[in-house]
C-alpha cells in the first residue's frame, strides 16, 4: 500500500488485490507501512477480501496497520497486526509470565 486507504488509494489496492485472492495464492500479505487513516470504502475492500480469503481457506495477513486503522479492522472483525514500533517489541519483549492457574477439579455423575 502506497498511502491512506481513501479514496483513490482504495481502487489502487483493490485493482492489485482482488486479482491476486482471486487467483488463489499460497499467501498474500498487505502492507499498511504508510496508510495512516481510511474511510468506509477502504474498510470495505478489506472486510471483503478478508471474507473471502477465509472462505476460500487462502492465507490473507494485513500486517503493519497504524493503531487507529488497527481499532477500525478489528472493531470490523479483521485480523491484522500492529505496526512495528521499539515500544512495541519492548513490550513484547519484557513482559512477564502470567500465573498458572491451579486447575479445577472434574466431578463426574
Amino acid at each position: 500500500m502506497d498511502g491512506d486507504l481513501v479514496g483513490d488509494g482504495v481502487t489502487l489496492l483493490a485493482e492489485q488485490l482482488w486479482p491476486h485472492v482471486l487467483t488463489g495464492p499460497p499467501d498474500t500479505l498487505v502492507d499498511l507501512a504508510r496508510a495512516n487513516t481510511i474511510d468506509a470504502a477502504g474498510l470495505d475492500l478489506l472486510v471483503a477480501a478478508h471474507a473471502y480469503a477465509a472462505h476460500r481457506r487462502i492465507p490473507l495477513r494485513i500486517v503493519n496497520a497504524a493503531p487507529w486503522v488497527l481499532r477500525v479492522l478489528q472493531a470490523a472483525g479483521v485480523s491484522a497486526l500492529p505496526a512495528r514500533t521499539r515500544r512495541a517489541e519492548f513490550a513484547t519483549t519484557t513482559a512477564t509470565t502470567p500465573t498458572p492457574r491451579r486447575n479445577a477439579a472434574v466431578v463426574m455423575a
